[in-house]
Formats: structure tokens, sequence, C-alpha cells
């Protein structure tokens, strides 16, 4: 592989160089992490005008040297079953929702012939798009301090209610393209950081995310197990220590997201959290955000902190983490989840999370990649989380507030057949806890009679459907590099499945896709 195809492998989503480099990891082992086989170290720059690092050249007048890189990709997707999506963002490619929002068949599933259930009964769309296209500048310049480094990767996201597809129909108020006018997505930021020697301030991938523990080729990022989706990307300030040896440790201070499952405090004796044969039970309702400042919902007073370290040798990579953080959700709805209407009444709870994961290279370039991931109501290190930022769950007639654990397992494995073709396959399962605040909810609902009518195991908004209880994701995929390290086609097969503490009630689709990306 050459050095302008192992930036266009950087660019490749989450697949970075300069998290190998911050880890003190080799050039090789970048490439591996990118799905690539491994190569001998770059070539140095040479000739007028080139820059300090690979495929980088020297801005006229200054020391700075700056490096363009990014790629170009379409992918076409079919969704089967009960897996419906409106594309209204670029991550995944491919269009799969979060495991959590599969639509739920059995008791506590929404019946009859809601629009879920309708999408229940029915085949997905057909859908292309090209908006996962990204692109990078980074620039290094010398100084006194040391090296001073920046990057800035960026990709498109779709406005919302904008249409999806050229020749979308125009209404007066509408801001949907004109017939051949494309979908006019805007860019997005991803990263925009900056480091000086082994410090990192800015927004990247969190480093709980260990690019070379990814499975190689999967597009689909809403896998079980590695922190990929809704909250990679954190603001955040990093400290990197290079032991020597292949040994590298790292802290990270980072943005955090927090919030809850929960049934609000009762307001008379017909609404209560549990329900009885008379009365209708509360519904489970749901609040996450990242620092916002709302009525109802969560918010952060202080940073998520992880410290961990890596392991790199010829056999392959070996890494493992903790983190903290504190997980508080306003009280102030009305309802109060808790009763009170004073701000000060909010929950707040301390969290952690544990994770460690091994890269071993196996026979000739193939690698088999293996993750656990422990998260103990501390959903910012956990891409799997119920609604991306679900910490806890609340029972408001009873106070009792307990965390949303998740023990996840998950492994891949790659096979290149030669230069040209590679097969990967991957597959993870999560585990979610019953947490101690749900005692008492169950799926007794208004089953669409007279208000205040309880039936046991009705058919709508049963409590426990509200619940997690195991996630299931597998994909195999098979790659075709007509020009390696500058072209991908791949076809890919996705399995998803979910199951919820309600009994019997639970859901599953596949998708199928096609992508074709270009690097440069």
């Amino acid at each position: 592989m050459n050095t302008r195809s192992f930036k266009g492998a950087v660019a490749l989503g989450s697949l970075t160089a300069t998290v190998a480099l911050l880890a003190g990891l080799g050039t090789a082992q970048a490439q591996i992490g990118a799905g690539q086989a491994p190569a001998g170290p770059p070539v140095a720059p040479t000739g007028p005008g080139a820059g300090s690092f690979p495929q980088s050249f020297l801005i006229p007048g200054t020391n700075t040297s700056l490096s363009l890189y990014g790629k170009i990709q379409l992918s076409v997707h079919d969704n089967i079953g009960s897996m419906h999506t409106s594309d209204q963002g670029p991550s995944p490619a491919q269009g799969a929702p979060n495991i959590g929002t599969l639509y739920l068949e059995g008791p506590g599933a929404a019946g009859g012939t809601s629009f879920n259930q309708e999408f229940r009964s029915i085949h997905g769309g057909l859908r292309a798009q090209a908006n996962s296209t990204n692109f990078a500048f980074e620039t290094r310049t010398p100084s006194d301090l040391g090296e001073i480094k920046t990057v800035l990767l960026v990709d498109f996201s779709l406005l919302a209610g904008q249409g999806n597809y050229t020749g979308a129909g125009v209404a007066a108020t509408s801001i949907n393209p004109k017939a051949g006018a494309g979908n006019n997505s805007i860019p997005r930021i991803q990263w925009a950081y900056g480091t000086l020697g082994p410090w990192l301030f800015g927004q990247y991938n969190s480093a709980w995310a260990d690019p070379l523990l990814f499975a190689p080729d999967i597009g689909d990022q809403n896998q079980v197990g590695p922190l990929q989706t809704v909250n990679i990307r954190r603001p955040q300030i990093r400290y990197t220590y290079l032991m020597g040896n292949g040994i590298s440790l790292s802290g990270s201070l980072e943005s955090m997201n927090s919030g809850a499952a929960y049934c609000a405090a009762p307001t008379s004796a017909a609404t209560t959290c549990v329900g009885t044969a008379t009365a209708a039970p509360a519904a489970i309702a749901s609040t996450g955000s990242d620092n916002t400042d709302v009525a109802a919902g969560g918010l952060t007073n202080l940073p998520s902190f992880n410290f961990g370290g890596a392991w790199d040798q010829p056999w392959g990579h070996l890494m493992g983490r903790v983190g903290v953080g504190r997980s508080e959700v306003r009280n102030a709805s009305s309802p109060a989840i808790l009763g009170g209407t004073s701000q000060g009444n909010n929950i707040t709870q301390w969290n952690w999370a544990i994770e460690g994961g091994v890269m071993v290279n196996t026979f000739g370039q193939d690698q088999w990649r293996g993750l656990v991931n422990y998260s103990h109501g501390l959903s910012t290190y956990n891409s799997d989380a119920p609604g991306g930022t679900i910490d806890m769950v609340v029972n408001g007639q009873n106070g009792t507030v307990s965390s949303l654990n998740e023990l996840e397992l998950t492994t891949s494995y790659i096979h290149r057949f030669n230069p040209n073709w590679r097969a990967t396959g991957a597959f993870g399962i999560g585990f979610f806890n019953k947490p101690s605040s749900a005692t008492g909810f169950g799926n007794c609902a208004n089953s669409g009679g007279a208000v205040g009518t309880c039936v046991a195991g009705g058919t709508t908004n049963a409590q426990l459907a509200s619940i997690e209880k195991r996630h299931i994701f597998s994909a195999a995929a098979l790659t075709y590099s007509p020009v390696p390290g500058q072209i991908d086609i791949k076809a890919e097969l996705d399995y998803y499945d979910r199951k919820v503490q309600a009994s019997g009630t639970g859901a599953s689709a596949w998708a199928q896709n096609l992508s074709v990306a270009f690097y440069w």
C-alpha cells in the first residue's frame, strides 16, 4: 500500500492513522486497522515543496506542511423486514437504525392497524446515497514546544425535512431540492482537534474507541460492543504517554451524555407507575441529552474520564480501559419524576465502565479481534444503550433509581485471499440487566378499552417492553479492491435481533447493501 492509499484508508470513518500515531502504533498496524494488508514504512517526502510527512506539501512562505485526503462513497442498501429508516443522517451509511429502535412484536408492542404494525409486516425500501463521502485537512508545524498538528474531518448530513433523492417534489415552503439538483447535503464537522506533543484538544473520537478493534469493512456501525455511533465523537482533552516497548498509556476528559428511562411520579390514584386491576399504569418515558438545560432531561456538570493502555507487538494488539462519569437528570417535569419541581431535586449518581480487547495476527495477513465492554449505567461509553444516552431507570412511585447495565461481547475475523479480495465476519451480543427500579413493572396495560382497565399481558404500552434485555448484531462482508487502497467494492449482509424484558416480545431484521468507495 502506498502512502496516498493509506491516507485514503484513514478517512474511512473511525479507522484513523492519527489514533495510531497518538497511541504510538506503527504505520503498518494502522493500515491493518483500516482493513488493508500491512506494508512497509512510508517513504520520506523528497523533492522541492515536499512536506514533513507522507502525502503532504509545504505551504509556500511558511514552515507548515499540509495534507488533504478523503473518500467518495456510494452506498445502496435494502432493508428487509421491520427495519425502516428515514436516511436523515450520514452515519451509518447503510441507513440502519439503532437496534433498540426496531419495531417490536408480541406483548407490549403496538398492535392493530397502527403505522408501526404495518412497518413490521412489509419489506423495507431500496435506498441510495453518497453522503458518507468525507474529506480531511491535516497540518503539521514545527515549534519550540514541539510539533503542532491539526486535523479537520468533514462529512455531509441532510438537513431535517430535506428530500433524499434527486427529483423530490418542491412545495412552496419546502427546502426539498428541485428536480436534478441532488439532495443539497451540507458539511458537518466530525473531527476538529489539535495536538502539541502528547496533548490533544478538540473534538475527536473518544479514547474509549480503539480503531484497531473495529471490524474491518463492516460498514454498518450500529454494532453491539464497539463505541462507534451516536456518541463516538467527543470534545475532549487527552494526554498520551509512550512508555516504550510498544506500551502506551492515556487519560481523557470528555464531554458526557446522560439520560434516563422513567415512570413519572403519579398525580392521582388513577395513574400509577405499576397499575392495578382498576388503574392503568403510567407509561415509561425516556430522556437523554448532552449538556442541555431543559425542563426534564439529561445534563452534566462534570466531564467523564477514562484511562487505559495498549500494548503493541508483532503478534498484534492488546488494550484495556476504565471509565467513570456522573449521570444527572433533571427532575422538573410535570409531573416530576420523583415529585417536586425544584431544579435542585435532580437525580444524580456515579457510574462506571470497563473494557478490554485484543487483535491477533493469525495466518498470513488475517486478523482475529475480540472485545469485552461492560457499562454500569455509563451510556456515554456504550453505543448500544437504548436511545444512545440512557444511564438509569427510575420508578417515580416508590422513588427507586438504579443503573441500566449492559455486558457486550463482540468478535470479528478478516481473511485476505489476495491483495484484491478479502472477507470479514463479525458477531456481537449484549445483555442488559433488569434494574431494581423496574420491580413491579409488568405487561399490565390499557388494551384500548375503558380508561383505567388494566389487562395483564395487554397489547399496548407494556412497561417491560420499554426496557431492553438482549441485542444481537452479526454481519458478513465480501470486498473486492481492483486497485488496492484506492477503490473498494463491497457487498454486506447484516442481521439484527432485539429482545426486551416483556416476555415473548422482540424484533429481528436483515439488511443488505452494496457500496463503492474511492480513496484519495
